[in-house]
């Protein structure tokens, strides 16, 4: 795909660049500005503080004219492509205008088209009213609506912030995955692939096997013909005894119309309510309208448990605190099985395996609650024979299994939903039902299971929410749940029921006192079952933020659980000294351990990096954990180091590289590990070979095609809108760009070939004088190559001479050229660009062709 073909060039960035040009040449002086300038792309630019505007100002800070004019401090206006972000969510692009005094302004049909699925009725009706049937808007538009909208300069992106009491109950809708209506975009390669490759090693310093370890690789790839993609896993281990295993291959086809996933071979299932997600092969048919997940390192295996495919450094957070970091090796896992889970209402696992892929898993009664509109529904329906993991690859049996679940919107308020599995020993069947009342969410899971041997069983889950909004935007949350579960129930997978608590009840609540302060508590209470003991876990936290950039917790915990019954505390300050770095000091009364922690990020894209290093100390041991990751442009380099101070292994480095080499319709390149979609970027053959850089920032970039000619953006989701945009540095002067940027809708696995620039790339200069010789003042006309309008086609180019006849035309190329000027009758001039040009051509005096051209 080339950026600026004829077909591509967008009217209104031409009429752009005709207007700068025609700015620089207004009035009777010659042009005496470098024409290299003209072809600069206008500069992005920093904003020296980074709090959002609606912050008051500290002492002596930047008035708020002030602060804009830093926004943009060039004298003219700037437009930009922008992502807009609810959290961490991608909303789509977004066109920023910023004027020469720094006023920020968009267009209201985009932004309400963006912002409305996420707001309740009255909520867009309020927001409709603020922006009063105007075309363009300021972000202050949304005050009056109750919303917020800052700009962060050095993300170059807009965040929107919204009340909880203005949105719609959290409803799934199909417009997420429907191209219809949201403009043209590039189209996606044919046939393209990639194959990503993480590798590590270790280095033992003292301990029991000393010196390096056996290098491990973490293999993943997918192949996209089309619709249909073919996608694996795998790891190798030169030197191990079992060196390759392979961890799954399936075929996969989104029909994007109807919102479906097919997919054939070792199949990822999922889950709800009390179903398990079983190890299997064969066929399935999914539907969520949610973004599709990509390949995972550790896979959730039901409420409560996960497992790992690899060796894995795994973050404990509860309640939004960091509380324990663990080394787990692979294997099947129970969040109950842990301590650090009694008593919390809401745990967060970030696991890193050992090649440095990294997921975020969530452990929460209230996490899957989504309701879904009326007569919309999800399901997913996962058939074949069972293929647990072993050491070289899932093990094919003999052995039949079939799992799958369906939802239902059936009002606004109300999403019911059944479940089953099953097995040749074990038999489930579920309803869930999701209940949006006046006083609060109620959500239930109900659940029959039948197994050879053991007999019949039940359980159920009861969860209540109930969010309490106050003036000032603050609000308290209630959360509640009731468990219980029969001695012989269990899901597919079960080899013996341990359901060792009757019931268990939590209770979870949040309150802000202030901006600054807040207060939590949480607790669970289980009721054993025969010969196993009650337990009870409670905690009490408490925040402070000093400062804004300072902040310090206390969380009191009580635990009376099997083996342990004691009252401890963890105290925590956190200090955020600069914009990328911050500081963690913890005291950990449980372990009597006591922490101090520093994080550092830098930069973007090419040539970032982050660092992290802690020192732990307890009357037992002592321990530093380090690490440093830095992005160059074809890989991710990792280096961590663990030094225990006492005991016999107290050594160990671990070094990281993660790199992909990607393919898209005869298009190679290396770069970054892909996550999802891709993008290979080159540049046209008129560039000389100029760097192309891809998403330029004034804080980094993300790719750049240096010596191999081609940049590979790996950071494309799918089903998700993107907009890349690039720069050719070193490009020939006057050389234009077109549009400078690409909008994309990736599919799943999709790879792109873009291509920068084109013939079309040449700047024409020069005065228009009439039959008498008099300058055409202040006319404006169109450009069309004679070639191709001789046969009915070429797109025509928008120019206009200023007030001493002087024009401006880019996205020229060699050839003739037939410029049509706006008089009565038409003026008629011809043009020749020839073969030899590039960048700016200088015209000279041209003066109006005679009959027949």
């Amino acid at each position: 795909m080339r950026l600026n073909s004829r077909q591509t060039k967008g009217a209104r960035s031409r009429a752009y660049r005709r207007w700068l040009l025609a700015g620089c040449l207004v009035g009777a002086t010659p042009l005496v500005a470098p024409l290299a300038a003209l072809a600069a792309p206008v500069p992005y630019v920093l904003l020296a503080a980074t709090q959002e505007p609606t912050s008051a100002p500290s002492a002596g800070a930047a008035t708020p004219l002030g602060a804009r004019r830093q926004l943009n401090p060039t004298g003219r206006d700037i437009n930009l492509t922008v992502p807009l972000k609810e959290g961490d969510y991608y909303l789509g692009d977004m066109p920023l205008a910023i004027s020469a005094d720094g006023q920020l302004s968009m267009p209201s049909d985009r932004l309400l088209g963006l912002l409305a699925p996420l707001l309740d009725t009255s909520a867009i009706a309020a927001l409709r009213s603020s922006l009063a049937g105007r075309g363009v808007v300021s972000p202050e538009a949304l005050t009056a609506a109750n919303m917020s909208m800052p700009y962060d300069p050095r993300q170059l992106e807009l965040r929107i912030n919204i009340p909880p009491e203005l949105k719609a109950v959290r409803s799934l809708q199909v417009a997420p995955m429907d191209r219809t209506g949201v403009g043209a975009y590039v189209a996606p390669a044919e046939f393209s692939g990639y194959l990503n490759i993480r590798g590590s090693i270790d280095y033992v310093e003292q301990g029991f096997d000393e010196g390096f370890g056996d290098p491990t690789f973490l293999l993943d790839s997918a192949m996209r013909l089309k619709s249909v993609v073919f996608e694996n896993e795998a790891v190798w281990q030169p030197g191990a005894s079992n060196d390759f295993q392979r961890l799954g291959t399936r075929f996969v086809y989104d029909d994007v119309k109807n919102v479906l996933r097919w997919t054939a071979g070792d199949l990822q299932a999922v889950g709800r309510g009390f179903q398990s997600a079983p190890d299997m092969a064969g066929l399935s048919i999914f539907r969520s309208y949610s973004v599709l997940q990509p390949q995972t390192i550790a896979r959730p295996r039901g409420r409560e448990s996960f497992t790992l495919a690899r060796p894995s450094d795994v973050s404990v957070i509860l309640n939004n605190q960091l509380t324990r970091r663990l080394r787990l090796d692979p294997g099947r896992y129970n969040v109950r099985d842990f301590p650090f889970a009694q008593g919390a209402n809401d745990v967060r696992l970030v696991i890193e395996d050992d090649t440095g892929r990294r997921e975020t898993l969530q452990f929460n009664v209230f996490f899957d609650r989504s309701q879904l509109d009326p007569g919309l529904s999800e399901f997913g329906l996962f058939a074949g024979v069972k293929a647990p993991l072993l050491l070289d690859g899932p093990d094919y049996t003999e052995e039949w299994t079939i799992s799958g679940f369906y939802r239902r919107g059936i009002t606004d308020r109300v999403t019911l939903g059944v479940n089953g599995q099953a097995d040749d020993t074990t038999v489930m069947a579920g309803f869930e039902g999701l209940f949006g009342t006046r006083i609060g969410t109620l959500g239930v899971d109900f659940a029959l299971s039948h197994i050879d041997v053991y007999g019949s069983g039940y359980a159920a889950i009861f969860s209540f929410q109930r969010l309490f909004q106050f003036a000032g935007g603050r609000a308290d949350a209630l959360n509640l749940s009731f468990e219980t579960r029969s001695r012989e129930f269990g899901p597919v997978g079960t080899f013996i029921p341990d359901n060792r608590y009757n019931y268990e009840i939590g209770v979870g609540y949040s309150h802000a006192f202030s901006d600054a302060i807040y207060a939590s508590f949480d607790g669970r209470y289980s009721a054993g079952r025969d010969e196993f003991p009650d337990a009870s876990a409670y905690r009490v936290g408490v925040g402070y933020r000093l400062t804004s950039s300072l902040a310090v917790t206390a969380n009191v915990m009580y635990d009376d659980v099997p083996g342990r019954r004691e009252t401890s505390a963890l105290i925590s300050l956190s200090w955020q000294f600069s914009n990328n770095s911050s500081l963690r000091a913890e005291y950990d009364g449980r372990e009597d351990r006591a922490r101090i922690a520093y994080q550092t990020i830098h930069g973007q894209g090419v040539g970032s990096y982050n660092a992290f290093a802690e020192v732990s100390r307890s009357p037992d041991d002592s321990a530093f954990n380090g690490s440093v990751n830095y992005i160059a442009n074809r890989a991710e380099l990792g280096l961590s180091h663990f030094q225990a101070f006492e005991g016999p292994d107290n050594g160990r480095t671990s070094m990281r590289v993660g790199t992909s080499i990607g393919f898209a319709d005869g298009a190679v390149s290396v770069g970054r590990p892909v996550y999802d979609s891709f993008a290979i970027v080159k540049g046209h053959k008129s560039l000389k070979g100029a760097d192309v850089v891809v998403n330029p920032t004034p804080f980094g970039y993300s790719a750049n095609s240096g010596a191999l000619g081609t940049a590979l953006e790996t950071g494309l989701s799918a089903y998700a809108e993107r907009t890349i945009t690039v720069d050719a540095q070193g490009a020939p002067a006057g050389y234009d760009l077109g549009s400078g940027s690409f909008r994309m809708f990736p599919p799943y696995r999709a790879g792109y070939r873009l291509e920068v620039g084109s013939d079309y790339s040449i700047t024409a200069i020069g005065r228009m004088v009439d039959s008498e010789g008099q300058p055409l003042s202040l006319v404006s006309g169109q450009a069309v190559e004679v070639a191709k309008s001789d046969k009915g086609g070429g797109e025509p180019i928008t120019l206009f001479t200023n007030r001493v006849g002087r024009f401006g035309a880019s996205g020229l190329r060699p050839g003739r050229w037939r410029l049509e000027m706006g008089t009565t009758p038409p003026t008629v001039y011809y043009l020749d660009v020839p073969a030899s040009a590039e960048g700016f051509v200088k015209a000279g005096d041209l003066k109006p062709a005679a009959s027949g051209g």
